[in-house]
């Protein structure tokens, strides 16, 4: 099973960007999926699919929907819910009161988990989680866990505040699940550790890159960087990862 991870396009409708064009860097990213070996057996888009200056997904849909795979999108603290819905839901069978879903790809399970609280901030609430434990309850397949913000700390000041709320009982539900690996985004580069016993991992962002600050000492801010996507693959209950760089 191959799944193909996009997260963090920020496509905006105005045509600015203070870095590249996420539209052009969107289209390269999904040319080189589909000039792919081994086509994935999905996409999943891990959030911020538009950027706040934007007023729909209008301006997005005409391209995704020409996507060389099965596309599955998550929204993040940028996107809006009820347009969300409205541009996605027909295809999806997204929660009525939450944008989580549960998708079979292949073996495996792909769930994939609406990490944005009603405040923007990153997190689940108790219904979410409920909801999350009762799915894995039900499957012996193997579980790729996929949300917007990563719940494991950075140790990057700027994406640590103000903390993923529920992390702690989500660790205590991954434990006691088939989930062999966590993939979130939000991060704008690639970060990777071992969290609740499993690997977890943001993606680069097809967008603009974000500054690293270890000490929180120098505000984050937009700054180029190449833009990038990741490839998961499962074979023999265990899943490789490659970063695929667009420079």
């Amino acid at each position: 099973m191959l799944i193909a991870q996009l997260s963090d396009l920020h496509l905006r409708d105005d045509g600015a960007d203070p870095c590249h064009d996420p539209v052009e860097a969107t289209r390269r990213a999904l040319e080189a999926i589909a000039a792919m070996e081994r086509l994935p057996d999905a996409i999943v888009i891990t959030g911020d699919i538009i950027d706040r200056t934007a007023k729909g997904y209008a301006h997005v849909l005409p391209f995704l929907k020409d996507a060389p795979a099965p596309l599955f999108a998550l929204p993040g603290n940028h996107d809006q819910s009820a347009e969300f819905r409205l541009a996605f839901g027909a295809g999806m069978a997204y929660h009525p009161e939450h944008l989580s879903f549960v998708q079979p790809v292949g073996e495996a399970l792909l769930i994939g988990l609406d990490s944005t609280m009603p405040d923007g901030s990153g997190g689940l609430d108790s219904p979410r989680l409920a909801w999350l434990a009762s799915v894995l309850a039900q499957t012996r397949r193997p579980v790729i866990l996929a949300m917007h913000h990563p719940p494991f700390p950075t140790l990057t000041a700027h994406l640590d505040r103000p903390g993923f709320a529920g992390a702690a009982e989500l660790a205590e539900i991954v434990t006691k699940a088939p989930v062999c690996r966590i993939i979130a985004g939000h991060s704008h580069r690639a970060i990777q550790t071992c969290w609740a016993g499993v690997l977890a991992s943001t993606a680069p962002a097809i967008g603009h890159a974000l500054s690293l600050s270890l000490t929180g000492q120098t505000p984050h801010r937009p700054m180029p960087g190449p833009p990038g996507f990741d490839l998961h693959l499962l074979q023999e209950d265990r899943v490789v990862s490659h970063l695929v760089s667009l420079a």
